[in-house]
């Protein structure tokens, strides 16, 4: 799920992960994308200004890919998947798709407020992902209380609706910002493994195109530092504390393992010492990513 308000890049960021799932690139925000099979999109509200949206970063080369690859559903559904709860695995079947895309759920259940509803909806929700298909759903935020700093990191109850909505989710982004900011920030309210970000996010609009702030991005980070980085190091660099909190610190070093995994880095083990010594474990931007941005 991927909640916000109104212009923060939502669909934006939606749309790269649909182009990502097709194969026409492979990452978003520097996260490895799994490819799909198939993708349905239920524009169900402004599929006109969806779909002019989505132009913006494909081109002639892709059509044949689309064709194959992407179905799209423009306007509202026959019913409510709160009514019908097996609509949503009945459309991922009929158009043979292994990943539906909703944009966006309010347009998708009668009510977002009732608990009774909200159950009935993640039944719907959940019968589609029994059948095997990926589910991202596209959200809105309830507003923010007056007086609430806008830097205070959201939380669950932000997120417009019954709890049983988030509840059913298995991770939930919520994007900080104002309508048509160029930066704005995603928070990862829900996880069901390890927490990313938060991760400052910069929208190029034109193209429709999202990338991470390169001041704060541990990438980046690393391609400045031939050296390469500890956990300590980097957690400092991201919280701008010189005595950063074991939570950054765990943080860092998810993140730092995470690029290993993916092939963006690489890790030297420190040595060990006696209480207190020793030298910590080093990461060092992969020579191969390096050599792609040199």
């Amino acid at each position: 799920m991927i909640v916000g308000a109104p212009g923060v890049g939502k669909t934006t960021l939606a749309h790269q992960v649909i182009l990502a799932r097709l194969g026409l690139s492979d990452s978003v925000l520097d996260m490895p994308v799994a490819s799909s099979r198939r993708v349905l999109y239920l524009a169900l509200d402004r599929y006109k200004q969806i779909a002019r949206a989505m132009a913006r970063s494909v081109g002639p080369e892709h059509e044949q890919r689309l064709r194959d690859g992407l179905a799209v559903w423009q306007g509202p559904l026959p019913a409510s998947l709160d009514k019908e709860p097996d609509l949503l695995a009945d459309l991922a079947a009929a158009h043979q798709a292994d990943t539906i895309v909703i944009d966006s759920l309010k347009d998708a259940v009668s009510t977002l407020v009732d608990d009774a509803l909200g159950v009935a909806y993640n039944n719907a929700r959940q019968r589609a992902i029994r059948n095997g298909v990926e589910i991202m759903e596209l959200h809105h935020q309830r507003k923010a209380t007056e007086g609430a700093p806008r830097a205070q990191k959201p939380t669950l109850d932000r997120v417009y609706g019954s709890t049983w909505i988030t509840s059913g989710a298995g991770s939930v982004l919520f994007v900080s910002g104002e309508a048509g900011d160029l930066a704005v920030t995603l928070h990862h309210l829900k996880t069901p493994t390890g927490e990313i970000g938060p991760l400052q996010v910069i929208h190029d609009h034109e193209r429709g195109i999202s990338t991470l702030d390169p001041a704060l991005d541990p990438v980046a980070i690393l391609r400045q530092r031939p050296d390469g980085l500890t956990v300590r190091e980097l957690a400092m660099i991201q919280s701008g504390q010189n005595n950063p909190e074991r939570s950054a610190t765990e943080k860092a070093r998810r993140t730092l393992d995470r690029l290993v995994r993916a092939g963006l880095a690489g890790k030297a083990e420190g040595t060990a010492g006696g209480t207190g010594g020793g030298q910590q474990a080093r990461y060092r931007a992969s020579v191969r990513h390096i050599g792609a941005v040199s």
